[in-house]
């Protein structure tokens, strides 16, 4: 093709047909600007194209993090329901005078539940990633945007204060509960999968110990308090999920 071209610019040339040539010339040098726009204009779409599938894939991985959040959420809601229902059934009867207990075994393993230690992890690599990179000034989804950003700081808010006012309690009863039972006691009901009730010391020991009724006050007001929020922020996740799954779909390698 170069060829063809130089061909034809030494025959205007050799026949002096200077208007010719210029004309020629002209068209040659629109011909090469309009390859140089169409070349950019295919680079740009090509750019488009992968900034999108690349911001489908940050996407479908944030949904992937916030899907792995549902699932702490619901063992931490499911947990804070027995901590609510251990309460309900062991605080009355210490309070109480007679301090009766139907069901040792249950009695034992409701007061095992009010010392579970939580430990929420950070699940927010990509949408760290995300806003240290400074690319969601240019997010294309403004609701998908207005939903991460209200979801991470929720669950951001309520993790920490959960943290700092669970923990605390739970591992202090924890830790009376190894001072207060001896080890074959302790053994009788955990860790095992055929439970048995302890011996008649190991319940004396939590009524005779003062700090054993106001722990489980708190633990039980506390796990009333926060199951709900975190029903709430696991609404908020399912949503996105939702959200994502219907809107973006997985790239087809």
């Amino acid at each position: 093709m170069i060829k063809f071209f130089r061909k034809i610019r030494y025959n205007l040339i050799e026949k002096n047909k200077t208007g010719k040539y210029l004309k020629y010339a002209i068209g040659e040098i629109i011909l090469v600007v309009i390859g140089i726009l169409i070349a950019l204009q295919i680079n740009n779409w090509n750019e488009s194209r992968k900034q999108k599938q690349q911001t489908r894939t940050n996407i479908l991985s944030i949904a992937k993090d916030i899907s792995n959040d549902t699932v702490l959420q619901q063992r931490i809601i499911k947990s804070l329901k027995k901590e609510v229902t251990a309460g309900e059934l062991l605080i009355p009867i210490m309070e109480s005078e007679q301090q009766i207990i139907q069901d040792s075994l249950d009695f034992i393993l409701k007061f095992n539940d009010l010392t579970t230690v939580y430990v929420i992890p950070d699940e927010t690599n990509t949408w760290s990633l995300l806003k240290s990179s400074g690319v969601l000034s240019e997010f294309p989804d403004a609701k998908l945007l207005n939903m991460l950003q209200d979801y991470y700081n929720s669950y951001f808010n309520l993790s920490t204060n959960f943290s700092n006012s669970a923990n605390e309690s739970r591992l202090e009863i924890r830790k009376l509960k190894y001072e207060l039972f001896s080890d074959s006691d302790h053994k009788k009901f955990f860790p095992t999968n055929t439970p048995k009730a302890p011996s008649k010391k190991a319940f004396e020991a939590i009524f005779n110990d003062e700090k054993i009724l106001p722990l489980c006050r708190f633990i039980r007001g506390g796990a009333f308090y926060f199951e709900p929020k975190f029903e709430l922020v696991n609404k908020k996740a399912h949503d996105i999920i939702n959200y994502i799954h219907k809107n973006y779909k997985p790239i087809a390698s």
